[in-house]
């Protein structure tokens, strides 16, 4: 008896080990194949939602405040080729006369301030609209009602044009990941 236990190996060969890390390393390799694409695929759609929700922030503020707009100051043109990345108006939403907001492109940004005009001769710096002529020896200028206020990032190029319908390009671009959003806006008041 103690001889048959003797003769009987226990173990693996070589051939069986190597087969079975192998497989085992197939088996992991796919595994983690799987799990990379996946994290991938929801980084690149968490960045797709990111800049999704920053362009209509901005559509839509853009779009709501020049619609209520009594007049544009800045000069558009009537092509997008010739189109500019800021654009000036009068405020339609307040009560108080001569407040211009002002949105533009810095950098990747899109930023709005609100701004008045007065005459440099003019102590209590009374408002005046953007095109008054100034008394002699004066000259028109400008100052913020309301702070720089960041409404949108991402931004890769801002362009209005148009005169009484406003086009409106907004590209953005956050890792790879590029959008572009266009729309058209009819101002009521101008």
């Amino acid at each position: 008896m103690k001889s048959v236990i003797n003769n009987l190996k226990f173990g693996f060969t070589l051939i069986e080990v190597s087969v079975t890390m192998a497989i085992l390393s197939l088996v992991l390799g796919s595994i983690y194949g799987v799990y990379n694409l996946s994290q991938k695929a929801y980084t690149t759609e968490e960045n797709m939602i990111e800049i999704t929700q920053n362009g209509r922030v901005v559509f839509e503020r853009l779009s709501r405040e020049i619609r209520q707009a009594t007049e544009i100051v800045t000069e558009l043109q009537d092509e997008e080729a010739s189109a500019t990345s800021t654009i000036v108006f009068e405020d339609g939403h307040i009560t108080e006369p001569y407040r211009y907001i002002h949105y533009f492109q810095d950098s990747s940004l899109v930023k709005r301030e609100v701004v008045g005009f007065y005459f440099s001769g003019d102590p209590e710096e009374t408002l005046v609209p953007w095109d008054a002529v100034p008394p002699s020896g004066q000259t028109l200028l400008v100052k913020n009602i309301q702070e720089v206020q960041i409404i949108g990032e991402y931004v890769t190029q801002l362009k209005f044009w148009g005169s009484r319908v406003i086009g409106i390009v907004l590209d953005l671009n956050k890792k790879e990941n590029n959008l572009r959003l266009e729309t058209n806006v009819f101002g009521r008041n101008f």
